[in-house]
Order: C-alpha cells, then structure tokens, then sequence
C-alpha cells in the first residue's frame, strides 16, 4: 500500500470538515464586534507567534492533511500544543501521551526537527504534528514509527 495511498472517505470527511470550518468562518466573521475590548495579560512574543501559528494550522487542516503509514504497534501520540513539545518534539518535552496508534493510517500536517528516536534499527530526529479529528487534541509522533524516509517527502516542514 502506498503511503499516501488515495482513500475516498478521508478526502472526502476533509472535505466535509473544510466546509464546516468556512460556514463557522462566515458565522463569525457576520457576529456584531464586542462594545469593548478584553484585557489580556501580555504573553511572550514566541508563544503569541506559535499560537498563532498552530491556529493556522488548524484552518488549513482539511486541504493539508498528508495521511501516512505508522508501521509500528503502540505508537505514542504525544501532545503537542505546549512551549516546550512545540519548540522541540522530544519524549521529555512532550511528556502527556494522548492517544497510541497501531499499524494504521494517519493524518499529519507537517513534521519539525526534534529529539533523535531510534527503533528497529531506523532512526529520525523529526517528528510529525498529527490530526486527531474533531475536538481532539493534535500531538507528535516520532518519524520513526512512520513509513518513509526520516525526513517525509510530501510532508510540509512545521511553519512555527
């Protein structure tokens, strides 16, 4: 089976998800502005830009899912929306385990450069950013577990 094998359900709950996102988008873009602003406390600049990078991210989820091979069993899916995890992927950054895969396909949006994982005689330092579907949240999995290359073709560099 190719990696990035075609599969007519997937794209076509992508495309679903995609059009949901844009009747939201067009929802909130009509809703009257607030009377008065909202105070925030000010937040480090990198965590501003990596927020914002994540959210878009999420926006582009349905057109920029790559679905990949895991060809290992018991895969951690670490989560990955915190500083640390988000900087640099690596078991002791991204200590929460938030799902396990299992010889299947899954969805990523783009892979970054992180702690070097070796296993069954392959090894990778990158660790690609998953899609967990609905409200779940996103997390990494080493490029390890993942069939390909340790660097994936076809998968987009994280932008954050």
């Amino acid at each position: 089976m190719a990696r990035n094998a075609s599969r007519p359900g997937l794209k076509r709950a992508a495309m679903m998800l995609a059009a949901t996102g844009a009747l939201g988008a067009s929802v909130i873009a009509a809703a009257p502005a607030q009377a008065a602003p909202v105070q925030q406390a000010a937040a480090p600049q990198a965590s501003v830009q990596q927020a914002a990078a994540q959210q878009a991210v999420g926006k582009r989820a349905a057109d920029r899912i790559v679905w990949v091979y895991v060809w290992a069993t018991n895969v951690n899916v670490r989560r990955g929306n915190t500083g640390a995890c988000t900087d640099y992927p690596s078991t002791g950054n991204c200590p929460i385990i938030i799902r396990k895969v299992s010889k299947q396909e899954i969805g990523v949006y783009c892979q970054k450069r992180g702690q070097m994982v070796s296993d069954s005689g392959y090894s990778s330092e990158w660790w690609s950013y998953t899609y967990n579907g609905g409200d779940q949240p996103s997390g990494f999995v080493s490029n390890v577990y993942i069939r390909g290359k340790a660097h994936l073709d076809g998968v987009p560099d994280c932008a954050w």
